[in-house]
């Protein structure tokens, strides 16, 4: 795997976690929402428990039969204890009554303006707390003097207590929506680091697939190409001529020209100089042909020192002569190498098809004719069937 590939592994890893961690955030808004909306109902629960543990204890002094007095005893126990457990789960956590679900867990509230509150309530709760836990926890009958000591405490304390357990619903409610709000900006945070990342995931694999199609085609265009010049192979050469007579026989083009070009005197060259020399000859003859020739004309090296060139629409042989002509005064031409000056000649047979030629084979066949009659005939020349039509030059 190349640093590329692991940097996108990386980048996608990192995408993964951040949205896991968006996944996470939102379940724990979930939870904690609903953690805080059983802790403000309790809340709420615990004016209306002050309020009935005042209207018994009110009821309790006036005449009434003794099995009211007897069931106004039982809710009066019941809120005491439901309104003292709850308020100690609030300040130091722990188990409270809920009436839908049974027994529910509360956390402690540690805030501080809920502490304070709570602090206040229990502070007013304590003696009510001191006086009925005893009866609360032995069942056993709540005397008369209780009952008159509990009722004046209430009716001194209750609308304190409502005041108290009114602030501290607000402000639970208060701190749930400041917590959501936070672990919701976290979360917006966190969504928008994976949705850059995400792009830069794009973008990678943009760059990869960018990158794996620019190194497909270096490869394919080394497949294709001759390594010292940089010309077509004979590979590439013998696709494009195929191409080229399709086109011909298509009627897109009226001819083509087969031109083969071999170097007279080249393996002196590599015998006396070296090759190094010959490579500096060869990438030279190559600037000179791709100089030479038309735009649309295809240049490749067909072997050690043999050239050749697909020469759509020449049209005539005087085109040909002019063309050959021109490629033959580029190529005599003196080469400056390390060595010095080197000069070396040209044999350059052309053929036409369809004129001398009914396919791909017999034209490189009849091209091939053309060039080692030229080369035969005088060197430094070139021939173009039919009839073999000699061009020394100047």
């Amino acid at each position: 795997m190349g640093p590329n590939s692991k940097k996108l592994m990386a980048a996608i890893l990192v995408f993964v976690l951040l949205d896991l961690s968006i996944l996470a955030i939102n379940y724990w808004i979930t939870y904690q929402l609903s953690k805080d909306a059983v802790a403000i109902n309790l809340s709420g629960r615990q004016r209306m428990l002050s309020q009935r543990i005042t209207k018994s204890l009110l009821l309790l002094n006036t005449q009434i039969s003794v099995a009211l007095r007897s069931a106004t005893k039982e809710e009066l126990r019941a809120s005491v204890q439901i309104f003292d457990q709850t308020l100690f789960a609030f300040k130091q956590g722990g188990i409270a009554v809920r009436g839908d679900i049974g027994n529910v867990a509360l956390n402690q509230i540690d805030f501080e303006p809920a502490q304070q509150l709570l602090k206040q309530t229990l502070h007013l709760w304590n003696p009510m707390h001191e006086r009925m836990l005893p009866y609360i926890t032995s069942q056993t009958d709540i005397p008369d003097e209780i009952i008159i000591q509990a009722r004046n405490q209430m009716i001194q304390d209750n609308l304190q207590i409502l005041d108290l357990m009114n602030r501290l619903t607000s402000s639970l409610e208060r701190n749930s929506l400041k917590r959501a709000n936070d672990l919701r900006i976290v979360q917006t945070v966190v969504f928008f680091l994976a949705l850059i990342n995400f792009l830069l995931i794009v973008r990678k694999f943009h760059l990869f697939a960018h990158q794996s199609a620019q190194t497909t085609r270096h490869y394919n265009e080394l497949a294709m190409r001759d390594p010292l010049t940089g010309l077509f192979n004979r590979r590439q050469f013998d696709n494009n001529l195929k191409n080229t007579i399709a086109e011909v026989d298509r009627q897109q083009r009226d001819n083509v020209a087969l031109v083969m070009i071999d170097l007279d005197g080249f393996k002196v060259v590599n015998d006396q100089y070296g090759h190094d020399a010959g490579d500096s000859v060869l990438r030279t003859v190559t600037a000179r042909l791709s100089a030479g020739a038309r735009a649309h004309d295809t240049v490749a090296r067909t072997g050690g020192d043999e050239f050749m060139l697909i020469c759509p629409d020449l049209q005539s042989k005087e085109n040909a002569d002019a063309f050959c002509q021109r490629l033959l005064d580029a190529l005599t031409q003196p080469i400056a190498t390390d060595v010095g000056q080197i000069q070396i000649g040209a044999s350059i047979g052309i053929a036409f098809y369809p004129d001398h030629a009914d396919g791909i084979e017999d034209l490189i066949r009849m091209a091939d004719k053309a060039m080692y009659a030229a080369k035969n005939t005088r060197k430094n020349c070139y021939i173009c069937l039919p009839p073999y039509q000699t061009r020394p030059i100047n």
